[in-house]
């Protein structure tokens, strides 16, 4: 589904994207969310929980004081985290360090 950074034993590492650091896994969890997609469908696609997913998707939005996942979405494309030239919604490779 998106970008993904892995260290030299090919593990998944946290990227600073925007401004906040993004692990992998939230990575393509917020391409996802914005795309629309439902916990449900996240959590199959990405062979985790729905509650993992919905875990993630409330550390987001912690991090950028976003009450819900429109809120996380639309400050995720104002902040230029998230592209506004493709669909499905990718992370702004431009962003990540």
């Amino acid at each position: 589904m998106g970008a993904m950074d892995n260290d030299q034993n090919g593990r998944e590492v946290s990227t600073s994207v925007g401004g906040w650091g993004l692990s992998s896994v939230q990575v393509r969890i917020l391409e996802g969310v914005a795309a629309g997609f439902s916990s449900g469908r996240l959590s199959r696609e990405l062979h985790l929980s729905s509650k993992t997913i919905d875990y993630h998707v409330r550390v987001m939005s912690d991090k950028l004081q976003a009450p819900n996942r429109v809120s996380l979405v639309s400050r995720a494309f104002v902040l230029q985290v998230l592209r506004t030239d493709s669909w499905p919604p990718r992370i702004a490779r431009e962003t990540v360090d």
